[in-house]
Formats: structure tokens, C-alpha cells, sequence
């Protein structure tokens, strides 16, 4: 039997550690924790005299979906009152 080259590539932990760990996140409609990428984001906007304030809370897939179907659904309805 030979012995592995030190070229060959070799599976260890030592990769994975040095990932840098996913964030972590709250939807702020339905409160679930969830790591990774958020699905979408709120968009929060307030006034304070001159000063214009906005935040984009993280949302989980399935309520940055429902959010999205939801004003789409909005929208389209409005669309159809306008136009006859």
C-alpha cells in the first residue's frame, strides 16, 4: 500500500471551522429564529421633523412570501377597481 501524497486533498474539520458562522435572525412578523440569509425584508419608515428614519426588519421565507403575495394580491386589486 502507499502512502496518501500531501497533495491529495483531505476531508477534515479543520474547513469548516474556519467558516465564519451564519447569522442568525428573527423574523419580525412571526418571531421564528432561523440562521442564514433572510427570505426578505419589512421596510418600517418614519418622520421625526426634518429627519427621515427607516428599517428593514429580516423576514423568514415563508413570511417574506406571504408579504409578497399579499401586496402583490393588493395591488392587482386596486388595479382592477381603477380601471373599471
Amino acid at each position: 500500500m502507499s502512502e496518501p501524497s500531501s497533495l491529495e486533498p483531505r476531508a477534515t474539520a479543520e474547513f469548516e471551522s474556519d467558516a465564519p458562522p451564519a447569522p442568525k435572525f428573527v423574523c419580525d412578523q412571526c418571531g421564528l429564529a432561523f440562521e442564514g440569509s433572510p427570505g426578505g425584508a419589512g421596510l418600517l419608515l418614519w418622520t421625526r421633523g426634518e429627519e427621515v428614519r427607516f428599517e428593514e426588519p429580516p423576514l423568514c421565507e415563508e413570511c417574506a412570501a406571504k408579504v409578497t403575495l399579499g401586496a402583490v394580491a393588493k395591488w392587482d386589486k386596486e388595479t382592477e377597481e381603477q380601471g373599471g
